[in-house]
């Protein structure tokens, strides 16, 4: 009786110790998000928060373990790990919200950042073209017509007064003549080869020169105009100009919660961030809005997307931190922001943030 006691004594004291060995094992997620976590070729990891992780484990003294997540909705699929426990935390950093913050928790921000919009670049070609096309609107054409209806007007009526007088050729050669003559006279250019005798002639020619005066002004003024709101157009990148755009971001995001919040009333949500450039690069989108280190990772390393560009807007501060389930210990989760701070605080945080190119907000 006492063997079989003991036996099961020992049974229990291992069994609970094992429970105990997988129970204090972290399970770590990630998945593949440059420039914070890059999955290379031969399965390592590297980037900021790889980096950051790799300073903070001497401190913390745990064993854990890396779960790599697919890029089939990788930030849903996070976000559910960590709210049904089947994950403790992710070096993964993820934007604080009220509405996250309700179903897992968060270490201190380690980043702050923006958001900004990326589009398709405009070749020298395209924006000359598109200069062109604005300058040839609707009001320019009909002040162009305008200009050449009166020009056959007054360049008839000339030709009717003088032809009588032989000093404009009769018949076809004549017409043309006079209508020569209308024109040198509106662009003022006057070169004297034909001028009117008559005294009705001359009356004609000075109405027809303060006409000309008179729409040359409003012709050169709306030229202007055109150029001027086209410019302005051009440069204003408030965000309001934006809402009525197709613009793509990721699903299950900050960022599209953003956007519908804010009515932007074309939102496509795309499973993973590389398949929404992708989808801007295709046109299936106006715009790609995301947060500033992701998109400037891509765009300024990944020469597949050489024909995008960043916008000089960015908006919507937002706190990167590291995500955890509700009911991780609460001296780990202390541990955890403490060990960030004191690492942060260090001027190997900024060579880091160098080496990645982003800023130090």
């Amino acid at each position: 009786m006492k063997k079989t006691l003991f036996f099961l004594f020992l049974v229990l004291s291992f069994t609970d110790h094992y429970a105990t060995q997988i129970q204090d094992t972290l399970r770590i997620g990630v998945y593949d998000s440059p420039p914070f976590v890059i999955y290379n070729e031969d399965g390592s990891l590297e980037g900021v928060s790889v980096w950051l992780w790799d300073k903070m484990k001497y401190e913390i003294q745990q064993p854990y373990t890396i779960v790599k997540y697919s890029n089939e909705e990788p930030l849903q699929a996070i976000l559910n790990d960590l709210d049904n426990g089947t994950i403790d935390f992710s070096i993964n950093p993820l934007t604080i919200t009220s509405a996250r913050h309700e179903r897992i928790d968060f270490s201190h921000p380690f980043y702050i950042g923006n958001l900004t919009i990326a589009k398709k670049s405009t070749s020298d070609f395209g924006s000359w073209f598109s200069s062109v096309r604005e300058f040839f609107n609707n009001r320019v054409l009909l002040l162009i017509l305008t200009l050449a209806g009166m020009v056959v007007v007054f360049g008839l009526i000339i030709w009717l007064v003088e032809k009588k007088n032989h000093h404009f050729e009769r018949g076809i050669q004549g017409l043309l003549t006079s209508f020569w003559w209308s024109a040198v006279t509106m662009t003022t250019v006057g070169y004297g080869d034909k001028v009117p005798i008559s005294h009705l002639g001359r009356f004609v020619a000075f109405v027809w020169m303060l006409c000309s005066l008179i729409i040359i002004s409003i012709f050169t003024a709306s030229i202007t105009s055109t150029l001027t709101v086209k410019q302005l157009a051009d440069n204003d990148i408030s965000l309001n100009n934006f809402k009525e755009k197709n613009t793509g971001t990721v699903k299950a995001s900050a960022t599209e919660a953003y956007l519908k919040r804010n009515f932007f009333r074309k939102v496509n949500a795309y499973p993973e961030f590389l398949h929404g450039l992708n989808g801007l690069k295709n046109d299936e989108v106006d715009l790609f809005v995301y947060d500033e280190p992701w998109l400037a990772y891509q765009l300024h390393n990944n020469p597949e997307y050489a024909s995008l560009e960043i916008l000089p807007i960015r908006f919507n501060m937002q706190l990167y931190a590291m995500p955890m389930r509700k009911n991780l210990d609460h001296d780990f989760k202390n541990k955890i922001s403490s060990s960030m701070l004191r690492i942060r605080e260090t001027k190997d945080w900024e060579l880091i943030l160098d080496e990645y190119h982003m800023k130090q907000y």
